[in-house]
């Protein structure tokens, strides 16, 4: 695909060529190509309905470590296990037009613990190309991208049924003000949108959003400022659909008197790595 470089006010932006009708399916291969060959570049794209790819954000030490953070988090329970892991933790997944999208985390089960597809890909159920299952659970860390754009990027998630969670995390930009430790102040929002169930929400940066009024995230192991998700979802994996009464569950090795239920993302802990990872000259 013949990527130009283009500036737009806000953002770069690489466009492509125009979609057509007899093209479209070719254009998005092409994208899928060029996604997968800046994988580690450090920009999140996003190709728009006229075939534009924009960069929407742009990794940098905080956005990069909180992933990081997210990822030792839902690999707490494969933690006794040396390979074959249970729960898969990546960054990387397709959505259902065949065009690809890159999530900053993807959680996903084992294939040895769901069904196998009944059709080669796309499915169902759905997967990716080397057949892999389809992510249960979404990260999406929003740094320089607008709120908006984080926002919609991951209530589009939730259109594939299969997803049962997206979490994002949205670190605003830094205030003028700094703290005791000479950290700048800074707003941040956590979303956790749930399938048919809607959204909770957490303002747990130092200050809340739009405001001076300092936030109650101020020590590890609050409650309010814990983010639960039952690990049972990452292998919902109904034999039909729709599956309302469906309740998936863990497999065996998972079924432990100690092993955790849920996945504990700690809002305190986030806050304060990307407040010391910050640029606080």
């Amino acid at each position: 695909m013949k990527v130009l470089n283009k500036l737009l006010p806000n953002r770069p932006c690489f466009l492509d060529q125009p979609l057509s009708e007899d093209s479209s399916n070719k254009t998005i291969k092409g994208y899928n190509k060029f996604l997968e060959s800046q994988e580690s570049s450090g920009y999140k794209y996003q190709r728009r309905d006229n075939g534009n790819v924009f960069i929407i954000d742009m990794n940098n030490p905080e956005h990069g470590l909180v992933a990081s953070l997210l990822q030792r988090r839902f690999n707490v329970p494969n933690a006794n296990f040396d390979y074959n892991l249970p729960i898969v933790v990546d960054h990387f997944s397709p959505s259902g037009n065949g065009q690809l999208i890159a999530p900053d985390v993807t959680i996903y089960p084992n294939a040895n613990h769901v069904q196998q597809p009944h059709i080669p890909y796309p499915g169902p159920p759905p997967g990716n190309k080397n057949g892999q299952p389809h992510a249960r659970i979404v990260c999406e860390i929003g740094n320089e991208q607008s709120t908006k754009e984080w926002n919609d990027k991951c209530q589009l998630w939730m259109n594939q049924v299969y997803i049962r969670y997206v979490l994002g995390i949205k670190l605003h930009k830094k205030r003028n003000g700094k703290n005791n430790f000479g950290q700048y102040h800074r707003s941040m929002t956590a979303k956790l949108w749930q399938q048919g169930a809607g959204y909770q929400e957490w303002q747990f940066g130092t200050l809340i959003r739009k405001k001076q009024t300092p936030t109650a995230c101020n020590s590890p192991n609050l409650p309010h400022y814990q983010i639960n998700i039952p690990i049972a979802q990452v292998f919902w994996d109904p034999p039909l659909l729709p599956a309302d009464e469906y309740i998936p569950t863990v497999p065996n090795s998972l079924a432990t008197e100690t092993a955790p239920v849920n996945f504990i993302i700690d809002l305190y802990r986030v806050q304060q790595l990307v407040l010391k990872e910050q640029n606080n000259v």
